[in-house]
């Protein structure tokens, strides 16, 4: 089992959610609240040997982030960690976009340290409070020599995860993170962090594919539904949108009549990737028939891979905030996908 460091820095941003939430005073349900000083003050007696730098960066919910917020929150993380005497650093933040915010920290921190975003599935004062053990445990990860290509992870209910594999997958329970087709880096069992994967031997993952000075925020991600009409691509075009991703059925496949408001949109050269609805198995370009994935690939199309629609849309706000050249924007989306052999 990999020691623990002594003497170490580790800073920890918070930046809200449930993890300091608590019931509103004559309202029905929770919101935020001050009481991150007290719990932050209860971490002293189990980390002897860590120097926790507390940074107030926000005390947002959840799902007021925004994809600029993320960014900016990325890039402080970022410029935290040129101090040669931080170790690492961990995240507060809320679980209904955490995978989000953790995926387009991954995209954006150049830095090699350790990097740990957690938050709580139960509010402050709740019977079974996850909050401190989370907390706790995502510190002791970022002690742990986490291997550089695993890139930012997330740690919730005793498990760690790749920011770029896991997703959110139940709304309520406490055990509401998994990664369906990689499974976790790493676990706790006891007092420890124990890791499950050495490194891959590949290159950095913390080298930023793109590396821009902003995100382009003006992305849309569409569901595909049954029946659903060309219109609602044609109108995101005559908003001049300027990137679209569609999350199709299967492994990719679209209805057939938003394949020519598609086109259009990409004759117009906004980027359109294809994602799917599926939690696993990602996208592959099997069917050639009309909105199939073979024939979206041959028209233009980017293959999301195995990336969520969410994840797909931070990518391309990302990807275009540094250039607006589809085959550049290609290139990026291969370096964070899954490479795929056509089937024979």
């Amino acid at each position: 089992m990999p020691k623990l460091r002594l003497q170490s820095k580790i800073k920890l941003f918070f930046t809200g959610g449930t993890i300091s939430m608590k019931p509103l005073a004559g309202r029905r349900g929770v919101g935020p609240s001050r009481e991150v000083e007290r719990f932050l003050s209860e971490l002293g007696p189990h980390m002897p040997n860590v120097e926790l730098e507390a940074v107030h960066w926000s005390n947002l919910p959840s799902p007021h982030m925004t994809p600029q917020r993320m960014f900016r929150l990325a890039v402080d993380i970022d410029a935290a960690l040129a101090d040669p005497e931080v170790l690492g650093a961990v995240v507060l933040h809320g679980t209904d976009v955490l995978v989000e915010s953790a995926f387009m920290a991954d995209l954006i921190i150049r830095s090699g340290k350790p990097v740990v975003y957690t938050g709580s599935m139960r509010f402050y004062s709740e019977s079974g409070y996850d909050g401190i053990r989370n907390l706790l445990n995502a510190i002791k990860a970022c002690l742990l020599p986490i291997p550089a290509d695993s890139g930012v992870v997330l740690l919730m209910t005793d498990r760690l995860f790749a920011a770029r594999e896991v997703i959110k997958v139940n709304a309520l329970n406490i055990d509401a993170f998994e990664a369906p087709e990689s499974g976790p880096i790493g676990y706790v069992a006891g007092d420890a962090v124990l890791l499950t994967r050495c490194s891959s031997g590949c290159a950095d993952r913390r080298q930023p594919a793109a590396r821009p000075a902003a995100i382009e925020p003006h992305v849309a991600l569409i569901q595909c539904y049954t029946g659903m009409p060309a219109t609602l691509i044609d109108h995101l075009r005559q908003q001049k949108t300027a990137g679209l991703v569609i999350e199709g059925f299967g492994a990719g496949n679209v209805p057939p009549q938003i394949v020519a408001p598609l086109d259009r949109m990409l004759a117009d050269g906004v980027p359109v990737v294809l994602t799917t609805q599926c939690p696993q198995g990602g996208v592959w370009p099997i069917y050639g028939y009309a909105g199939g994935g073979a024939d979206l690939e041959k028209k233009g199309v980017i293959l999301g891979g195995c990336l969520s629609g969410a994840k797909a849309r931070i990518l391309l706000m990302v990807a275009l905030g540094e250039t607006r050249r589809l085959e550049a924007i290609r290139e990026v989306f291969k370096s964070y996908t899954r490479p795929y052999s056509s089937p024979a």
